[in-house]
């Protein structure tokens, strides 16, 4: 195989040794079209579980000793990368025992990982090299490190939901952004909604260029789906690492309180919870009638496929507690299948009411339970209509030969990244009713003009200021005595560039508060709206939300 003009270095948390960072498997393959790719993992206790594209090689550092990081800690402790975090930490009124704690560990994981990837027989290489960290995590400062070898090194990461806020707590998560966003290249995000969060949240509101909105993407199936069996039977599908956050022992529970329906359940994963899982299956639903279950294991992306295209099923179900990347929900709809999900995270960026349907982000076991009887009631080409609208949403957004091929293409141009640009917003999805999508694009527009204008007004006044501004200083000094005058010209003349200077600001902000006013106002009478419908609602009842579900569902 012929070499790439560029070497990729992926740094993962778990991939390839685990089933986790699944979006990981569609990207690889477009990514080893434009580099020679080298995978490094911080996984150290797994074996390697997925198969590489050919070409891709992979490695991961050993542990090191106790002693080694504890002299590592102590030098992190003197380093001015601390000094840093702790003075901003400190304006922030931020910094305490945890965070100084917290920062420490950070900076010990960059100079580990630092170490690392210094020592790679890639780093011998004269080709320029783009190391992409798949997460925006603790050691990411320390990749942005290695950009002191050379002007050919550049740094880029994928930051999810789950860097920036925990997924239980929703605690914000500090991972020395502010002397990584300083040192990277370029910050992926999966929607134009994660992007403001974290320039609002984790930068100065400068680099505007550097944080980029990179859509998710998955393959379409080789061989479509046949039509649904018309029968009784509600076949449903999880597909999940089997871990606590997931919630799989809430579905049991749910399924074996189940009055009427009768339903067939596989699940496609494996992980720490199986055995106990497992074992819960067993107790509640092995002699439960109407219910039928299977724990299939791990598959790869074709696997899963393969699946698909050969089982009849009605539902892909997620009640998990946390979801930063669905990507499993996204090959659901590009296989025609109708995906129910907890609106947690990231699957709002995918799943909405018109192309699958959001749950309760906490559903309680009673009300899971009347929702699955619901679904085994219901007419099965209810399902069709809406996985046939999924499987749009998936064929105009989410398709990888689109995402996915252009994220490797810009990434292979990294160096022509600026970062003192903003990057062109991309077109959002919002709804598949066409006069919904049709009113926010105009509204989208609409903003982009107004901002456009105000722009430019802004500019034009400057300009106008400005001539009047240089003539009020040339005159001033002829109204003063004499013996002032080879003085005065100098100082008329620095004060008037001075208020040349700031004028642009001086008129920019009222014009935007007019601008801004009716659009505030008509948000603030939506939330209203919003919060007197939510309050209306009787949320401890079940039955009265399953009834506003089955709305939902209607074609």
């Amino acid at each position: 195989m012929a070499k790439k003009p560029q070497n990729l270095l992926l740094v993962t948390e778990h991939y390839p040794c685990s089933n986790q960072e699944s979006f990981l498997e569609t990207e690889i393959p477009y990514l080893a079209r434009f580099f020679n790719v080298h995978v490094i993992t911080r996984d150290t206790d797994k074996m390697m579980s997925r198969i590489l594209p050919a070409g891709v090689t992979f490695s991961r550092p050993t542990p090191g000793s106790k002693l080694s990081r504890l002299w590592l800690r102590i030098g992190c402790r003197m380093s001015k990368a601390y000094r840093l975090e702790r003075r901003q930490a400190q304006e922030e009124r931020r910094w305490n025992h945890a965070a100084a704690s917290h920062a420490l560990d950070s900076l010990v994981e960059s100079e580990v990982m630092r170490r690392y990837v210094l020592s790679l027989p890639l780093m011998q290489d004269d080709r320029p090299l783009v190391i992409y960290s798949a997460n925006f995590n603790d050691y990411l400062y320390g990749l942005c490190r290695v950009k002191e070898m050379g002007p050919d090194i550049h740094v880029v990461a994928r930051c999810h939901r789950a860097n920036m806020f925990d997924p239980v707590t929703d605690e914000r998560r500090e991972t020395l952004n502010q002397i990584t966003n300083e040192r990277i290249d370029a910050v992926y995000f999966t929607s134009e909604e994660r992007r403001k969060t974290y320039v609002h949240h984790f930068t100065d509101g400068t680099s505007g260029g550097k944080y980029r909105v990179a859509p998710l993407g998955v393959p379409g199936p080789d061989v479509l789906l046949e039509p649904p069996e018309n029968d009784y039977l509600l076949r449903i599908v999880t597909c999940s690492p089997i871990e606590e956050d997931k919630r799989l022992p809430l579905l049991i529970e749910a399924m074996s309180a189940m009055k009427v329906g009768c339903l067939e359940w596989v699940h496609i994963g494996d992980g720490s919870q199986r055995d106990a899982v497992l074992e819960l299956a067993r107790q509640k639903l092995e002699n439960k009638p109407g219910i039928r279950y299977e724990f299939l294991g791990n598959m790869n992306q074709e696997e899963r496929y393969n699946y698909y295209a050969s089982h009849s099923l009605d539902v892909f179900l997620s009640v998990s507690r946390s979801e930063s990347v669905p990507s499993m929900m996204l090959e659901a709809m590009a296989n025609h299948i109708f995906v129910c999900a907890t609106d947690v995270d990231g699957v709002s960026d995918v799943v909405s009411n018109e192309t699958g349907l959001l749950m309760p982000a906490d559903p309680t076991v009673e009300q899971l339970t009347a929702f699955l009887e619901m679904l085994c009631s219901m007419d099965k080409g209810k399902f069709d209509a809406r996985a046939q609208m999924g499987y749009q949403c998936w064929e105009q957004w989410y398709n990888a030969e689109v995402n996915c091929l252009q994220f490797a293409s810009e990434l292979s141009t990294v160096e022509n990244i600026q970062p003192d640009e903003e990057p062109q917003e991309r077109k959002r999805f919002v709804s598949w009713k066409p006069e919904e999508q049709k009113a926010a694009d105009e509204a989208a527009e609409k903003e982009a003009a107004e901002k456009k204008a105000a722009e430019e007004a802004a500019q034009e006044a400057a300009q106008d200021k400005a001539p009047e501004q240089t003539e009020n200083d040339e005159k001033a000094p002829a109204d003063e005595p004499k013996e002032d005058a080879p003085a005065q010209p100098q100082e008329s003349d620095a004060s008037g560039s001075e208020a040349a200077a700031e004028t642009p600001a001086e008129p920019k902000e009222p014009s935007e508060e007019k601008e801004e006013q009716p659009e505030t106002e008509e948000t603030a009478e939506e939330n209203t709206e919003e919060t007197s419908a939510q309050e209306e609602k009787p949320v401890e009842e079940a039955a009265e939300e399953l009834l506003q579900l089955m709305e939902k569902l209607e074609p």
